[in-house]
């Protein structure tokens, strides 16, 4: 479905970006972390979008908990190698939305209803003291909605995007323990100097919803993350995400609810 090409784009991407990206990763461990100290024991902390580690305080977590679950759709050969290290982590191969293999079939037959999120995963495990969903929200739909944009309508795949994200919210709520979400929510197109000096391409930036309507609560901690700095998706034009992170996000209320 296109997993393991977005994963290895983000991590090409890392390493172009590298540097722009270094104060995004710290405030992600830094929120990461927050939460982990607010855990109510230290057992089991559970890391969704963990991938590939760039953005995840392994070492401090293992140090903190007795056990530390890294899942993702997709784990990158650096990630296998770094969680070998440590005894207490380990490795989960999760489609966390539930959907992938549901929506394989609707693309096969696209007279089929699209399948719905209801994810249950460690719902009942008394042992989990910390779930952080960490740099996700955004992503869960991505992938998912190319692999239809041929197959079904626009309205009904729109409908789909929103319905992922709002599910992993309802499901971050409902996890034992210590829940966090940190995510970007907004991205804007901000137009930069001409490489030699020139005026600016435009006065204004472009700011679009990568959240497909869904409205978060005000966050605890909020920064911008210079996610394509140019030249990377255009060449005087740099692109930023604005990022929310909730370090206990089961005190937060969507708006509306």
């Amino acid at each position: 479905m296109g997993f393991l090409k977005s994963t290895i784009q983000v991590r090409a991407r890392f390493k172009r970006c590298r540097a722009a990206w270094f104060p995004h990763l710290q405030h992600t461990k830094a929120a990461i972390l927050s939460a982990a100290r607010q855990a109510p024991e230290r057992r089991k902390a559970l890391l969704f979008g963990a991938g590939l580690l760039h953005d995840i305080p392994l070492r401090e977590l293992s140090a903190m908990f007795e056990e530390v679950i890294l899942a993702d759709i997709v784990h990158s050969l650096p990630c296998r190698f770094a969680a070998s290290r440590f005894s207490n982590v380990r490795l989960l191969a999760l489609d966390v939305t539930g959907v992938a293999a549901g929506l394989a079939a609707a693309q096969r037959r696209p007279d089929l209803p699209l399948p719905r999120s209801n994810p249950a995963w460690f719902l009942n495990d008394s042992h989990l003291d910390l779930s952080v969903s960490v740099n996700l929200l955004s992503q869960l739909s991505w992938v998912p909605s190319h692999f239809l944009a041929h197959s079904h309508p626009e309205a009904e795949v729109a409908a789909m995007k929103t319905q992922l994200i709002l599910a992993h919210l309802e499901y971050l709520q409902r996890l034992p323990g210590q829940t966090a979400l940190i995510t970007d929510t907004t991205w804007r197109a901000v137009p930069v100097q001409e490489i030699n000096g020139g005026p600016p391409a435009s006065d204004a930036a472009q700011t679009w919803d990568v959240l497909s309507g869904v409205n978060l609560p005000m966050p605890a901690l909020a920064w911008d993350w210079c996610i394509a700095p140019a030249p990377e998706r255009a060449q005087c034009i740099d692109y930023i995400a604005r990022v929310h992170a909730y370090p206990d996000w089961k005190r937060c209320v969507l708006p509306g609810n």
